[in-house]
């Protein structure tokens, strides 16, 4: 047995013996607001599913409007339905049971359904001021000069 595969062999032994339950998450497909995706929860020694871990989703992680929803239990096979209510950065943190269990987390970005409106009428307003200076800019040079002062 070669030296790095007893490395790898004692930390795995070390972290099945006694380490704490470290993890993933994974969606399926990627998180779009309004519509349902898979979260799936692992552990990321043995790969197998975490059953009956909670998940919550926290919305906006760090500001001062964050809020968290508590999405459920994931069933036998570490897997849970989700539908995210706001888009944005979300984090889900999936707590394993027992007595000491070590959270699970993930940050990740859920998408707009759609074109949102507010977002596209501010860049339409936007445009039009930035554009309209520009033409009343050009418009005032392309105009009859004034006489220049005679030379002195």
């Amino acid at each position: 047995m070669t030296r790095s595969s007893a490395i790898a062999g004692l930390a795995a032994g070390l972290l099945l013996a006694g380490g704490p339950a470290r993890g993933g998450l994974a969606t399926d497909p990627p998180p779009v607001q309004g519509s349902e995706t898979v979260v799936t929860v692992t552990n990321d020694v043995t790969d197998a599913p975490l059953s009956r871990a909670d998940l919550v989703a926290r919305y906006r992680p760090g500001s001062e409007v964050s809020h968290d929803d508590t999405v459920g239990v994931t069933d036998a096979g570490g897997r849970i339905v989700w539908v995210p209510s706001d888009a944005g950065i979300v984090t889900l943190t999936a707590t394993p049971p027992g007595d000491d269990p070590a959270p699970i987390s993930r940050n990740l970005s859920v998408r707009y359904r759609g074109v949102p409106l507010p977002g596209l009428l501010i860049l339409l307003a936007a445009g039009v001021i930035l554009f309209g200076g520009v033409i009343r800019g050009f418009r005032s040079l392309s105009g009859p000069r004034p006489p220049r002062p005679p030379d002195t």
